[in-house]
């Protein structure tokens, strides 16, 4: 006979879904409303824009050189958002891997697009300036990584994005237990620390009014592997962009 689950088991295994759970709520309100603007369809891209760009408040992070980030930094420019932690095994650096070429194709093709991309942790507690300045620059010497300096920044700027997260940290008591880790499964002998994060999936596109304009959503194949591919990106970004400009 099995076993029951403890309770720590029990919330590991529900985290990762609690997450998923909570941002499609979250993308279910923003897309509500948001369908058409002025009598013009908003263009159809692999996720959503909005008919009223987000405009985003009390933004206070640091970036990986030591310098501020606010709301006026993100003006003048189109901001690719995208968010993890650097200890992530797949997702987090596949996702920036695209990115860097979605760069790259921006830049053979569109050098007047002014655009840059912000890679943000969601776990500063272990990502400390000097640990995202070689993080990212190991994608881009052109991407910037940014953190908050305590939980009132970080919970302000990952609700103004729709950011959800959860952290579990703690200590098996009993002897032995196996512990569900995403796709991987960690063995824990007695009082063995375990530290998991869980988080969604999404990139966000800043306008260069320093608002939330769009938000790209990954694919996902048969086996449940959630992607982005570059060309998906940029044909999307150039649509994004083109209605933005028809509204001036």
């Amino acid at each position: 006979m099995m076993n029951k689950l403890s309770h720590s088991q029990q919330v590991l295994i529900l985290l990762p879904i609690l997450v998923i759970i909570a941002s499609a709520i979250y993308i279910f309100h923003l897309t509500s409303n948001s369908y058409f603007d002025n009598n013009r369809e908003l263009p159809k891209i692999q996720g959503f824009v909005l008919n009223e760009p987000q405009q985003l408040t009390n933004i206070q992070l640091i970036d990986h050189q030591g310098m501020p980030v606010n709301r006026d930094y993100f003006l003048g420019k189109w901001h690719f958002i995208s968010y993890g932690y650097t200890q992530c095994p797949d997702i987090c650096p596949t996702t920036l891997l695209i990115l860097a070429q979605l760069a790259d194709l921006l830049s053979a093709s569109h050098e007047n697009i002014a655009t840059q991309f912000v890679f943000y942790t969601i776990d500063p507690d272990r990502d400390s300036q000097k640990i995202l300045a070689q993080y990212i620059n190991y994608f881009s010497k052109d991407f910037v990584a940014v953190r908050a300096n305590n939980s009132a920044d970080a919970e302000s700027f990952q609700q103004s994005l729709g950011i959800k997260v959860e952290i579990t940290r703690g200590y098996i008591n009993d002897t032995k237990k196996n512990i569900s880790k995403k796709k991987h499964i960690i063995i824990a002998t007695k009082n063995d620390f375990f530290y998991q994060v869980s988080h969604g999936l999404a990139i966000f596109l800043m306008n260069p009014d320093a608002k939330l304009q769009a938000v790209f959503l990954p694919k996902t194949t048969e086996l449940g592997i959630n992607f982005f591919t570059p060309n998906m990106l940029y044909h999307d970004y150039l649509k994004v962009i083109n209605y933005y400009q028809q509204g001036d």
